[in-house]
C-alpha cells in the first residue's frame, strides 16, 4: 500500500477496549444456550426492544457459531440423532415460538444448521464478533494459572487488557466465567469503537503501562509518564481526576493523537513493530536505513528529521502521515478497493478496464460504474489501479 519498503513484516495482534466507568451499571439481558450469548441493553432502554425482527438467512455464520452448536448439541441432543426435538428445546426453555423463526424447514424440530443460524442471530443482536472470542480464549490461556477454564478476579491483579475487570463479574463471585469475560469484552470493544478507539490504541497504551508503571498499579501517574516520554499535556486525559492515566484513558489519548496526525491503524502498527524488532538496547531508535525510499517520495522529505541516522517512532509517524495525506484513503477503503478489484479482474493484472467495469454488471451508483471509469482513471492509462480505487472510494464516502 505504501511506495516504502520496511524490511520487516507487521502483525496486529493487539485488541482492546474502553469504557468510562459506568460499565458496571449497566443493565443485560442474558440469554446462555452455548456459554456466551447475551444480549446488552443500554441504561434507560427497554429490554424489549432487544427483541427485533431479523432475517436468519440474512446472518453471517462464524467459526464461533459452529462452536456454540457443537457443544450444545453435545449436551442436548439426547437421543443423539442429529436435531433437537420439541422436548429437547423445552430443556433449554425455548417455546414453540422462540423456535419458529428458525425451523426453516417447517419439521418441528431443530437441525444443527437452523441451531446455528439461531445461536448466530442471537450472538449478532448481542454485538459479539468472533474477535471477541478469540480475545476471551487467548485471555483465559494466558492468565488461567489453576487451568479450571476461569479467570478468578485474583488471577488478574496484573493485567492490562481492561480497567473494568471488576465490571465484568455479572454474578459478583470473584470469578469470570467464559460468558462473562466474552460479554465484558464485546460491551467495551463497542464502547470504544464509538470513541473511536481502534486496537492498535488500546495495545499501545497496554504497552505504555507496562513499560513505565512502576508501582504496579496498572496505571501511569504523572510522575511515571517521562519512562515512556509522553509530558505533562497528556493528564488532559484524566477523565476521573485520579492524577493518574488507566489502560482506557490512555487508549483515548492514543487514539486522539493518531487521528490528529493523520494515520490509520495500520500506520500506526507500522511504526510500532518497526521499532519493537529493530531496537536491541530499547532506547526507541532504530537505523534510518531500516527505511527505503523511492524518488517518488522525495518532496515528502527524509524520514530522519534530525539528520542523526536513526529514526525514532515519532520520525516514522511523521513520515507515515504524509505518506497517509498523499495516498488519499484510509484502511476501509484499500480494502474495500482490493475486494472489488480480485472480484472483477478477469484477466489477472490486478487493475480493472473498462470493459471489466461493464462485466461487473454494476449500476450507476456503484463506484464500478463504467459511466464513472475516467473519473477514477487519474494517470488515463485505461486501467483502473487499487490506488485510484480507494481513492474514489474514500471521496465518494466523504460526500
Amino acid at each position: 500500500m505504501h511506495t516504502f519498503q520496511f524490511f520487516l513484516g507487521c502483525r496486529n495482534n493487539c485488541f482492546g477496549c474502553r469504557n468510562n466507568g459506568w460499565f458496571a451499571h449497566i443493565k443485560v439481558l442474558v440469554f446462555c444456550a452455548a456459554g456466551f450469548l447475551v444480549t446488552p441493553a443500554l441504561p434507560g432502554q427497554d429490554d424489549s426492544s432487544q427483541s427485533e425482527s431479523v432475517d436468519p438467512l440474512s446472518i453471517k455464520l462464524l467459526e464461533m457459531d459452529l462452536a456454540a452448536t457443537a457443544k450444545l448439541f453435545a449436551r442436548h441432543d439426547l437421543d443423539d440423532d442429529g436435531t433437537l426435538s420439541k422436548t429437547e428445546c423445552e430443556r433449554l426453555s425455548w417455546t414453540g415460538e422462540t423456535i419458529r423463526p428458525y425451523d426453516l424447514n417447517r419439521s418441528g424440530d431443530l437441525q444443527q444448521v437452523e441451531v446455528t443460524v439461531k445461536l448466530a442471530v442471537e450472538r449478532e443482536q448481542a454485538g459479539i464478533v468472533q474477535m471477541d472470542a478469540i480475545l476471551a480464549d487467548r485471555y483465559t490461556k494466558r492468565y488461567d494459572s489453576n487451568r479450571d477454564g476461569k479467570l478468578q478476579l485474583r488471577e488478574l491483579e496484573d493485567n492490562t487488557f481492561s480497567d473494568q475487570i471488576d465490571s465484568y463479574d455479572r454474578n459478583s463471585d470473584d470469578e469470570l466465567s467464559p460468558d462473562e469475560l466474552i460479554r465484558g469484552l464485546a460491551f467495551e470493544r463497542k464502547f470504544r469503537d464509538e470513541l473511536g478507539i481502534k486496537g492498535c490504541d488500546q495495545g499501545g497504551a497496554m504497552g505504555l503501562i507496562n513499560q513505565g508503571d512502576a508501582d504496579g498499579d496498572r496505571q501511569l501517574a504523572g510522575d511515571e509518564l517521562d519512562a515512556v516520554n509522553l509530558d505533562s499535556a497528556t493528564m488532559k486525559f484524566d477523565r476521573n481526576n485520579d492524577e493518574s492515566l488507566s489502560v482506557s484513558e490512555l487508549a483515548e489519548y492514543l487514539a486522539d493523537r493518531r487521528m490528529q496526525m493523520g494515520l490509520t491503524p495500520s500506520d500506526q502498527l507500522l511504526a510500532r513493530n518497526v521499532i519493537r524488532r529493530s531496537d536491541p538496547d530499547g532506547d526507541g531508535l532504530v537505523p534510518a536505513n531500516l527505511l527505503r525510499q523511492s524518488d517518488s517520495d522525495l518532496d515528502l522529505g527524509s524520514p530522519d528529521e534530525n539528520g542523526d541516522g536513526s529514526l525514532s517512532l515519532l520520525e516514522m509517524e511523521t513520515y507515515l502521515a504524509k505518506q497517509r495525506k498523499r495516498l488519499g484513503f484510509d484502511d476501509e477503503a484499500a480494502k474495500r478497493a482490493s475486494i472489488l478489484i480480485a472480484r472483477n479482474d478477469s484477466d489477472g493484472d490486478r487493475k480493472l478496464s473498462k470493459a471489466e467495469l461493464v462485466a461487473s454488471g454494476a449500476n450507476r451508483d456503484s463506484p464500478l460504474s463504467p459511466e464513472k471509469f475516467t473519473l477514477i482513471d487519474q494517470d488515463s492509462d485505461a486501467a483502473i489501479d487499487m490506488k485510484e480505487l480507494a481513492r474514489f472510494i474514500q471521496k465518494t464516502r466523504r460526500e
